[in-house]
Protein backbone atom coordinates (compact mmCIF):
# COMPACT_ATOMS: atom_id res chain seq x y z
CA UNK A 1 0.00 0.00 0.00
CA UNK A 2 2.84 2.43 0.85
CA UNK A 3 4.61 1.84 -2.46
CA UNK A 4 1.33 2.24 -4.33
CA UNK A 5 0.95 5.63 -2.66
CA UNK A 6 4.55 6.52 -3.55
CA UNK A 7 3.94 5.58 -7.18
CA UNK A 8 0.87 7.80 -7.29
CA UNK A 9 2.91 10.72 -5.95
CA UNK A 10 5.96 10.40 -8.19
CA UNK A 11 6.32 10.63 -11.95
CA UNK A 12 5.53 6.95 -12.58
CA UNK A 13 3.60 6.67 -15.82
CA UNK A 14 2.38 3.12 -15.15
CA UNK A 15 1.96 1.18 -11.98
CA UNK A 16 5.07 -0.98 -11.49
CA UNK A 17 3.92 -4.33 -10.09
CA UNK A 18 7.49 -5.62 -9.58
CA UNK A 19 8.46 -2.53 -7.62
CA UNK A 20 5.33 -2.93 -5.49
CA UNK A 21 6.08 -6.62 -4.90
CA UNK A 22 9.68 -5.86 -3.90
CA UNK A 23 8.63 -3.27 -1.35
CA UNK A 24 5.84 -5.50 0.02
CA UNK A 25 8.19 -8.49 0.43
CA UNK A 26 10.80 -6.32 2.09
CA UNK A 27 8.30 -4.72 4.42
CA UNK A 28 6.40 -7.84 5.37
CA UNK A 29 9.00 -10.56 5.39
CA UNK A 30 12.26 -8.80 6.15
CA UNK A 31 11.14 -6.02 8.47
CA UNK A 32 8.17 -7.64 10.15
CA UNK A 33 9.97 -10.81 11.14
CA UNK A 34 13.29 -9.12 11.88
CA UNK A 35 11.78 -6.47 14.12
CA UNK A 36 9.81 -9.03 16.06
CA UNK A 37 13.04 -10.91 16.80
CA UNK A 38 15.07 -7.75 17.45
CA UNK A 39 12.59 -5.97 19.74
CA UNK A 40 11.31 -8.99 21.64
CA UNK A 41 14.38 -11.24 21.84
CA UNK A 42 17.65 -9.38 21.28
CA UNK A 43 16.88 -5.99 22.82
CA UNK A 44 15.67 -7.49 26.12
CA UNK A 45 18.85 -9.60 26.29
CA UNK A 46 21.14 -6.69 25.38
CA UNK A 47 19.46 -3.83 27.25
CA UNK A 48 17.31 -5.50 29.90
CA UNK A 49 13.58 -5.33 30.48
CA UNK A 50 13.10 -2.27 32.67
CA UNK A 51 11.20 0.65 31.18
CA UNK A 52 13.58 3.54 31.68
CA UNK A 53 14.78 6.57 29.80
CA UNK A 54 18.33 5.17 29.68
CA UNK A 55 17.12 1.90 28.12
CA UNK A 56 14.98 3.79 25.58
CA UNK A 57 18.00 5.85 24.54
CA UNK A 58 20.19 2.74 24.18
CA UNK A 59 17.57 0.89 22.12
CA UNK A 60 16.91 3.94 19.95
CA UNK A 61 20.59 4.61 19.25
CA UNK A 62 21.33 0.96 18.54
CA UNK A 63 18.35 0.75 16.21
CA UNK A 64 19.22 3.97 14.38
CA UNK A 65 22.98 3.64 14.07
CA UNK A 66 23.52 -0.13 13.90
CA UNK A 67 20.30 -1.78 12.74
CA UNK A 68 19.27 0.85 10.17
CA UNK A 69 22.44 1.06 8.08
CA UNK A 70 23.33 -2.63 8.35
CA UNK A 71 20.10 -4.61 8.89
CA UNK A 72 16.97 -2.63 7.99
CA UNK A 73 17.89 -0.66 4.86
CA UNK A 74 20.22 -2.78 2.67
CA UNK A 75 17.70 -5.66 2.31
CA UNK A 76 15.24 -3.28 0.61
CA UNK A 77 17.75 -2.85 -2.20
CA UNK A 78 18.68 -6.54 -2.32
CA UNK A 79 15.04 -7.71 -2.44
CA UNK A 80 14.34 -5.25 -5.25
CA UNK A 81 17.42 -6.52 -7.13
CA UNK A 82 16.22 -10.11 -6.77
CA UNK A 83 12.74 -9.24 -8.09
CA UNK A 84 14.18 -7.28 -11.02
CA UNK A 85 16.94 -9.87 -11.58
CA UNK A 86 19.73 -7.39 -10.98
CA UNK A 87 22.97 -8.18 -9.21
CA UNK A 88 23.30 -7.83 -5.46
CA UNK A 89 26.44 -5.80 -6.12
CA UNK A 90 24.41 -3.22 -8.06
CA UNK A 91 21.84 -3.19 -5.26
CA UNK A 92 24.47 -2.39 -2.64
CA UNK A 93 26.05 0.20 -4.93
CA UNK A 94 22.64 1.92 -5.26
CA UNK A 95 22.19 1.77 -1.48
CA UNK A 96 25.57 3.40 -0.88
CA UNK A 97 24.77 6.09 -3.47
CA UNK A 98 21.44 6.79 -1.78
CA UNK A 99 23.15 7.07 1.60
CA UNK A 100 25.98 9.31 0.38
CA UNK A 101 24.27 11.44 -2.25
CA UNK A 102 20.54 11.30 -1.54
CA UNK A 103 20.57 11.57 2.25
CA UNK A 104 18.85 8.24 2.89
CA UNK A 105 20.17 7.78 6.44
CA UNK A 106 19.52 11.40 7.36
CA UNK A 107 15.92 10.98 6.23
CA UNK A 108 15.73 7.73 8.16
CA UNK A 109 17.07 9.32 11.36
CA UNK A 110 14.79 12.34 11.04
CA UNK A 111 11.73 10.10 11.22
CA UNK A 112 12.88 7.04 13.11
CA UNK A 113 14.98 8.37 15.98
CA UNK A 114 12.05 10.30 17.50
CA UNK A 115 9.62 7.50 16.59
CA UNK A 116 11.79 4.89 18.31
CA UNK A 117 12.17 7.03 21.44
CA UNK A 118 8.39 7.18 21.64
CA UNK A 119 8.25 3.43 20.97
CA UNK A 120 10.68 2.47 23.71
CA UNK A 121 9.46 5.04 26.23
CA UNK A 122 5.68 4.83 25.94
CA UNK A 123 4.55 1.84 23.87
CA UNK A 124 4.01 -1.44 25.75
CA UNK A 125 6.45 -4.13 24.60
CA UNK A 126 3.72 -6.29 23.04
CA UNK A 127 2.64 -3.36 20.79
CA UNK A 128 6.10 -2.17 19.66
CA UNK A 129 6.16 -4.05 16.37
CA UNK A 130 2.61 -2.90 15.56
CA UNK A 131 3.53 0.72 16.39
CA UNK A 132 6.62 0.44 14.19
CA UNK A 133 4.50 -0.98 11.37
CA UNK A 134 2.16 2.00 11.63
CA UNK A 135 5.00 4.53 11.42
CA UNK A 136 6.62 2.38 8.75
CA UNK A 137 3.77 3.06 6.33
CA UNK A 138 4.95 6.65 5.98
CA UNK A 139 8.62 5.64 5.94
CA UNK A 140 7.97 3.10 3.16
CA UNK A 141 6.50 5.86 0.99
CA UNK A 142 9.72 7.85 1.40
CA UNK A 143 12.00 4.82 1.04
CA UNK A 144 10.19 3.66 -2.08
CA UNK A 145 10.56 7.10 -3.62
CA UNK A 146 14.29 7.35 -2.83
CA UNK A 147 15.18 3.73 -3.64
CA UNK A 148 13.31 3.80 -6.94
CA UNK A 149 14.65 7.14 -8.15
CA UNK A 150 16.43 6.29 -11.40
CA UNK A 151 18.33 9.59 -11.38
CA UNK A 152 21.38 8.26 -9.51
Amino acid sequence: LADSTAQLCDDTKRFDVKRNLAMALYSGLVLGISMEIMFNTFFPRMFGLEDSFARAVKCTLFDGFINAPFLWLPPAYVVKAMIFRNSKREAIKKYITDVRENGLLKKYWLLWLPAMMVNFLFVPAHFRVAYTASVSFFWMILLSTVANNPGK
